[in-house]
């Protein structure tokens, strides 16, 4: 580190009713080997009998303490930012904590760096994510995202952790402080700001622990916060500029915006993917021919998809909402149709093309939009909960697809074993996530020898297969010998349909062929995908013994 550069670092804790974690965010803050800090707790109006203030001030002197009227964790920081005397803010949440050598590896880098660009230059790194047990936190590892591209980033991944920044004070002079008026997503809308002037720098090592439980704002307040990421998210995609478009899409503007179309579709923002379509229409007078249909085959899909058939079938009977289903597979309209490049292959080609070509269309996560952070925000907060209930010591994934969320997940297990068919994502997620605890095996779930576990977790496996794969597959988890299976149920389904040459279809596991019993438990995933068509989507949890196949399988 530079000798003469020793800047004061403000760490800001915002907290209401935060007794029961706010003395261990301070004493990790404490904790800092970087010692010239100082640490502001602005208390937000808490109503927990002064518990709070009871917390923040037992450190006396130590920390700088302010309270003020409830208005929002935005006005809270605002408040710190007025009372600030660092040169440079750190955020720290009242629920996370810092490792000791958070700030000190941030200075360092910018000590690295030239005066002129420290000055405009903010520092983010990667976490790790817990429920009670720090220790075994699980790792989440961002790639390092160009400055150029780093507003389009942020506009299709929702990864970035606020408390992993460290940000010039002058940043929020030029851009603004946090909007008070949002209540979940001031964040976001900040550091989207902030990316139009100030670079922002990936710091590859995991200096935040990020602590997940149901009290948090963006789990109490989630219909709030998708509402709010639909107003956000419109306005990131109006801000982005065609040049931001075509360096980090690799695509022309015509076609970039039709695929953030579909990809706000799926994941439930309706708006910013009307609005990323009209952007698209707008641009094909600028477009060649080809370019042109590309761009219209992907929202034609969607908006026939989602706009027509959603109100019709709320009025159209089943088995005529069926016959016109099985009409469109011929037309290429019907939205489970699968690519025909993967239809005819066996499992493991069809689904390592899948995998290479990320036919999924994933935006963040190559095993799809189901995957990406908000369609799993309640998997993530209830299956630690369930595997502790039931005393899971082996946890067996099948499949485990890319491990992107699932590495967000603290499961309190001895041992977790991902399985899937294709091998070079399992030897990726083997190099990139395994340890002791945790390793991959490539194993086709329909053949192969299954590990022991206590609980086969299968979600969004059995919908992409035949009935005879699928049962298959089943039969094989019985064998296994472990207890348990959690997986895809689609509970307001009345009748299942095989695969044919569709991609994929809702299965309710009560009906034929799979006849279930009524399941131990449901956790209802508040799927938005469809234009919320797959709200029964749950995973439904079943004794493997009570389970009785047909004897043909």
């Amino acid at each position: 580190m530079a000798e003469d550069f020793n800047p004061k670092v403000s760490i800001v804790i915002p907290v209401f009713n935060g007794g029961d974690f706010l003395n261990q965010a301070i004493d990790s803050a404490l904790a800092q080997t970087y010692r010239n800090i100082e640490i502001l707790v602005i208390n937000d109006g808490s109503t927990d009998s002064g518990e709070t203030e009871r917390v923040a001030l037992s450190y006396g002197e130590q920390i700088r303490y302010y309270k003020k009227s409830n208005g929002g964790v935005a006005s809270a920081l605002n408040r710190a930012i007025e009372e600030m005397s660092g040169e440079y803010f750190s955020w720290l949440s009242h629920d996370d904590l810092y490792v000791k050598k958070k700030v000190a590896r941030q200075v360092e880098a910018l000590s690295l760096i030239s005066s002129t660009d420290r000055e405009r230059t903010i520092f983010y790194c990667d976490h790790k994510v817990f429920t009670s047990d720090k220790e075994n936190a699980v790792p989440v590892l961002l790639r390092g995202v160009p400055p150029g591209e780093f507003r389009y980033w942020l506009t299709t991944e929702n990864l970035l952790h606020g408390c992993t920044l460290l940000i010039p004070k002058r940043a929020f002079v030029e851009t603004g402080r946090f909007n008070e008026s949002l209540r979940t997503t001031q964040d976001y809308d900040l550091w989207f700001r902030m990316a139009g002037k100030f670079r922002f720098v990936h710091l590859p090592e995991r200096l935040v622990k990020a602590r997940s439980h149901p009290e948090q704002g963006s789990v109490r307040m989630s219909r709030l916060a998708l509402a709010e990421c639909n107003t956000l998210l419109s306005g990131f995609i109006h801000d982005l500029t065609d040049n931001e478009l075509i360096r980090s899409s690799r695509r022309e503007p015509v076609v970039a915006y039709a695929q953030i179309a579909a990809s706000m579709w799926y994941r439930g923002f309706l708006s910013a993917g009307w609005l990323a379509m009209r952007l698209s229409l707008k641009n094909f007078p600028l477009s060649s021919l080809k370019l042109n249909v590309l761009a219209l085959g992907i929202l034609a899909k969607v908006v026939v998809m989602y706009s027509i058939f959603e109100p019709l079938r709320k009025i159209i009977p089943p088995s005529v909402r069926l016959t016109i289903k099985r009409a469109l597979r011929g037309t290429g309209l019907g939205e489970l149709r699968g690519p025909e490049s993967v239809r005819n292959l066996e499992l493991k080609k069809k689904f390592t093309e899948v995998y290479e070509k990320n036919i999924f269309g994933g935006s963040v996560s190559r095993s799809g939009e189901g995957s990406d952070m908000v369609q799993t925000a309640i998997i993530r907060r209830e299956l630690p909960a369930l595997v502790e209930e039931l005393g899971i010591k082996t946890f067996l994934d099948a499949p485990c697809g890319d491990w992107y969320w699932m590495k967000e997940v603290d499961l309190p297990v001895e041992r977790y074993i991902g399985l899937d068919i294709v091998e070079a994502l399992v030897e990726k997620n083997q190099k990139n996530f395994g340890s002791e605890k945790v390793s991959f095996q490539c194993i086709n779930l329909a053949e192969g020898d299954l590990p022991m576990a206590d609980l086969v977790f299968s979600r969004d496996c059995l919908v992409h297969l035949s009935f005879a794969d699928a049962l298959k597959i089943i039969a094989n988890f019985k064998r296994s010998g472990a207890k348990y299976l959690l997986t895809t149920t689609f509970t307001d389904r009345t009748r299942n349909e095989d695969l044919g040459d569709m991609f994929w279809r809702p299965l309710n596991k009560k009906l034929a062929p799979f006849n279930f019993p009524e399941p131990i438990c449901l956790i209802n995933e508040g799927c938005t995908e469809g234009n919320n068509r797959f709200k029964d989507k749950c995973l439904g949890l079943w004794r493997l013994q009570d389970i009785k196949l047909p004897e043909s399988v």
